[in-house]
């Protein structure tokens, strides 16, 4: 992720480089905002909200992440692929690595490009348990 910041001219500071080995670390669990930065306050204890929030907000501005939301909490992933997130009541939410579900991910993704002339960005697919 370090490579991206480079190529987005981003400086990488000790803050972000802390933000970055956490998201990766909580990578798995599409964390929430508190919980990246109770994990960042950890070994950078004067950090601030602002300032993971405002970091937060720049690495998903330039694409390097991406987040979402869910039962009034903002999530974060660091897959930009198509998927399917899977939210169960009290859990954390997991992609679902499933091949078979990817490819029908992706002939949705071509349909509504060639039938409905809809350029696809991003596609997130949240499903509960």
């Amino acid at each position: 992720m370090e490579e991206k910041l480079k190529e987005e001219k981003i400086k990488i500071t000790p803050q972000r480089r802390e933000l970055i080995r956490k998201l990766k670390e909580l990578e798995e669990t599409h964390p929430s905002f508190n919980r990246i930065y109770q994990a960042v306050k950890e070994t950078q204890p004067n950090v601030s909200r602002s300032t993971v929030h405002d970091n937060l907000k720049l690495l998903v501005q330039r694409g390097i992440i991406r987040s979402f939301n869910y039962k009034g909490e903002t999530r974060y992933e660091m897959s930009q692929n198509p998927h399917v997130n899977l939210a169960e009541f009290n859990k954390d939410i997991i992609d679902i690595k499933n091949e078979k579900v990817n490819e029908k991910l992706d002939e949705i993704m071509n349909i509504l490009k060639e039938e409905e002339g809809i350029e696809i960005k991003s596609l997130l697919v949240l499903v509960e348990k």
